[in-house]
């Protein structure tokens, strides 16, 4: 229990010297344990602190109206509203015994009692008190978390305060995320005006907690006002999309309905306001009508909430929007965003349907929107079994093989469909047509390293001596200055020669410059080559994994991390705890792994393909061909379903963690399909590994996808990463 008082040691020092179960006060004995001993001291302006300080200590929350008063004459300071509300709050039996003196049974809450203080703080808050202004903070914050009758009119109240006083916002605020906590749904009305209050991208708070607020209320009545504010705000696309995958099998409903164009609500919505059309930007002059365009936001933030839902039921209408005619889903500053159909491929990928086969198919073979081909071709391989779909000539696979064969081929068409073809194949036979790709590749890598390796390199090596030669003269005269006291005391001599070897290092330092350049325009060549070379060989790897492990889910599960047997120890040898108290596993380590598993590996590889040079392979090469097994191992798994769920989960959850940004990425497609909506070990697995990743600037918007899939499975998903709020 903290305690607040600062010259508190001092008043403890002087109350502890004496008989431990008594004290003398004005002359009598009185007890010290009993909380009405300090209450009779609350009025006392050189007892009060000291009588705060051991009430608090007591925990006995008979004390809280004897506290109120004292609050109020003390000027309401938010140290006693504190102690009030810290005693309102329900204990166990252990949690009495460890912070309480004296006072080791389970305590009822009473927030009955400390209802009208709070209530107070609120409704009488000065404006021009700071110290008023954070007790109503805090009272608002503390009937969030009390979900007592009354609090929902007190709350009300202030979250509809006006704000024209900057002081008041901070209360406003908290007021607003207190009526989630609160879970009354009489709330949802008050938070969907708010919502509705004009929106300034510059003061997006307000508005995004009462965003926030209506996700936690888990209501029904809230979708609707979700939905609404999906579109009228996009500002909290994220905050909403958290909120609406968290609310419930009624919001799969609303978006097919909403993606097969037979939702009235939102219809309307969208005809009242005219949100098919940009006219420009929130917050910024309107543009003429010349300007505007239609957008297909309505298909584009539906599509996305339904991949998030993994719901199979969903495909007929993602593929109705998918036949739609592209048009950019939003504009910002006139410059267009994606199209819808990438938000509905991307959920198709999620869902991974065998019945969007077709449709995918034809996207990437016969559609006549080239820009969506390569995101086409990639789903298609999570939507597929094997690529044997018939096609005009031979089947998907050969297609995808012809096309990643085609050197004249659309570049980005061309490697999702090496990837895709890599993803699907399962046979020996299959890894000659990437072989023979890598080998041109790896023929070009070897001319242009050739090259280099001649006259440039030759030239580069020659100034450089020069260059050196010169440098290390010029870096001794200036520390030969240096030691004589700096240019306005070193002798002439070393002057003279410090000047001369600064012209000597500006004649040569160009020339060095010039022929770095040109050593190593053909030297990045070559490596830019060797790494497409290794590009199509990881694809092969991803063949090779899938001839090993055929249909076998405990063989496809091997590429990942164990679950260790020990819990983590820190330096002592003692097990490390995590947030629930429980012993913490050791983080899954994908690089050791994959460095010990070479050995295994590389004469696998080797068999697949006597041209695959796996002796030639550096580090982080090796590491691109696990990464690419594993990537393939866990696509076989989604698709093996729930019969991959007794070799899988466990390690799937183990391995959610990892800060492989490809592995967590196919774990988080894995898992829904694998486990199961009700996985209750799911989210606490996905809470772990969201906190292991907070903070950390290259996962952040990988730990927002986590984010969004733990709010899918059952419960309330782990705090957002603080660099997702709303910015302020």
């Amino acid at each position: 229990m903290t305690l607040r008082w600062r010259n508190l040691s001092v008043l403890l020092s002087v109350f502890l010297v004496g008989a431990a179960a008594t004290v003398t006060l004005s002359g009598c004995q009185e007890d010290a344990f009993v909380y009405t001993t300090w209450t009779d001291k609350l009025g006392d302006s050189n007892e009060v602190e000291r009588a705060v300080t051991e009430l608090e200590r007591l925990g006995d929350n008979r004390a809280i109206p004897a506290l109120g008063k004292a609050w109020e004459r003390q000027g309401r300071p938010e140290a006693i509203l504190q102690v009030i509300i810290d005693l309102a709050k329900p204990l166990t039996e252990e949690q009495a015994k460890a912070n309480y003196k004296n006072n080791d049974k389970a305590r009822a809450a009473a927030w009955d009692k400390a209802l009208p203080i709070l209530t107070k703080a609120i409704e009488e808050v000065d404006s021009a008190n700071p110290r008023s202004i954070e007790s109503a903070r805090l009272a608002a914050e503390a009937l969030g978390a009390a979900k007592i009758d009354g609090a929902l009119e007190v709350l009300t109240t202030a979250a509809n305060k006006p704000t024209d006083k900057p002081e008041i916002k901070q209360l406003r605020g908290q007021a607003i995320l207190s009526l989630g906590e609160l879970g009354n749904p009489g709330a949802v009305s008050v938070l969907a005006t708010i919502i509705r209050e004009e929106f300034s991208p510059a003061k997006p708070e307000l508005h995004g907690a009462a965003i926030i607020a209506l996700g936690k209320l888990k209501s029904p009545q809230a979708i609707p006002v979700l939905i609404e504010s999906m579109y009228r705000l996009p500002f909290f696309f994220k905050q909403v999309r958290r909120s609406l995958v968290a609310s419930g099998d009624t919001v799969g409903p609303r978006m097919r309905a909403i993606l097969d164009g037979t939702d009235t609500e939102v219809n309307t919505l969208f005809k009242e306001n005219s949100l098919g059309m940009y006219k420009g930007d929130l917050g910024k002059d309107p543009l003429p009508p010349a300007e505007w365009q239609p957008v297909s936001a309505m298909d584009y933030y539906a599509a996305i909430i339904i991949g998030d839902l993994y719901d199979p039921a969903a495909v007929p209408a993602l593929l109705k929007a998918l036949a739609r005619a592209p048009v950019p889903s939003y504009f910002v500053d006139s410059a267009p965003g994606p199209v819808a159909h990438n938000a509905v491929l991307d959920a198709l990928r999620k869902i991974g349907s065998p019945e969007s086969t077709k449709a995918v198919l034809d996207v990437w073979t016969t559609g006549k929107i080239d820009d969506i081909k390569p995101m086409a071709a990639n789903v298609f391989s999570f939507v597929s079994r094997d690529g044997s779909e018939k096609l005009t000539k031979g089947n998907a696979l050969d297609a995808l093989g012809a096309i990643a064969a085609k050197n004249d081929a659309e570049q980005g068409l061309r490697l999702e469909a090496s990837v895709a073809y890599g993803r699907l194949a399962r046979s020996k036979d299959r890894i000659p047509l990437l072989m023979g790709q890598a080998k041109r590749y790896k023929d070009e890598s070897d001319k242009a390293q050739k090259e280099a390796d001649g006259p440039p390199k030759a030239a580069y090596e020659k100034a450089k001596a020069v260059y050196d030669a010169a440098k290390a003269e010029l870096d001794k005269t200036k520390a030969d200055v240096a030691r004589s006291g700096g240019e306005r005391k070193a002798p002439i001599e070393q002057i003279d020669a410090m000047t001369k070897a600064k012209v000597g290092f500006d004649k040569v330092k160009e020339p060095y410059t010039l022929a770095k350049g040109a050593w190593k325009t053909f030297d990045e060549k070559a490596k830019a080559y060797r790494g497409f070379q290794r590009l199509f060989e990881t694809h092969a790897a991803r063949i090779e994994i899938a001839m090993h492990c055929k249909d076998d889910p405990a063989c496809y599960v091997a590429t990942l991390v164990p679950v260790p047997t020990e819990p983590d120890k820190d330096a002592d040898g003692n097990p490390k705890l995590g947030p629930d108290g429980k012993p913490k596993l050791k983080a899954p380590d994908i690089q050791t792994k994959c460095k010990a598993d070479w050995a295994a590996v590389s004469p696998r590889l080797k068999a697949a393909s006597a041209e695959i040079e796996v002796a030639k392979y550096t580090d982080e090469e090796k590491l691109e061909v696990c990464i690419a097994q594993i990537e393939r191992a866990l696509l076989e798994l989604g698709k093996m379903g729930p019969k991959a769920k007794s070799a899988a989960l466990e390690i799937l959850l183990y391995n959610v963690s990892s800060d492989d940004r490809l592995v967590r990425q196919s774990i988080l497609l894995t898992l829904p399909k694998v486990a199961g909506k009700e996985c209750a070990k799911c989210g606490e697995m996905l809470d772990a590994a969201i906190r292991a990743a907070a903070g950390k600037d290259a996962l952040r918007e990988l730990n927002f996808e986590t984010q969004v899939l733990r709010s899918y499975f059952a419960g309330d998903a782990a705090e957002a990463d603080p660099a997702d709020a709303p910015a302020k």
